[in-house]
């Protein structure tokens, strides 16, 4: 048979209170940190696409820009003679380094965006793992 008395109720409220304390200053911190990181990393990651997109963009615009300059050096060879011919080869050279050099350009800018990212999350990373470490260890981690 079950007895009910006084220890049982101050077992309960114990409970309660340490039920209390954890969630407050232990869950809480932790979930919100959680929560915050969460929500810079889809930041980074949406920014991420929306960069993607700008070079996918840019590749599409380059190629039309590309096709655009081939028809023009076609209509131009077939109206100048040998001269004329060594004329159309600079041009498309010219035309596609150019190109090269804006889409190498783009990559680069956008390789260096991406090490940056990554850089700054392995940093965030880092200091929200020491900061939750020293709460849940409640020291300071050297």
């Amino acid at each position: 048979m079950i007895n009910l008395n006084y220890t049982l109720f101050i077992q309960v409220i114990v409970f309660l209170t340490v039920l209390w304390v954890l969630t407050r200053f232990l869950f809480k911190p932790v979930i919100n940190t959680l929560d915050e990181r969460l929500e810079k990393t889809e930041g980074l990651n949406k920014k991420g696409k929306e960069i993607e997109e700008e070079a996918k963009k840019k590749a599409a615009e380059y190629e039309d820009r590309l096709k655009e300059e081939r028809y023009k050096a076609l209509e131009i060879r077939d109206g100048l003679k040998k001269d004329g011919l060594e004329e159309e080869k600079k041009i498309i050279r010219a035309v596609a380094k150019e190109a090269k050099d804006v889409i190498e350009e783009k990559k680069g800018g956008i390789y260096k965006d991406i090490e940056r990212v990554k850089g700054e999350l392995r940093k965030q990373i880092e200091e929200d793992s020491r900061d939750i470490a020293e709460k849940v260890l409640g020291r300071r981690i050297e």
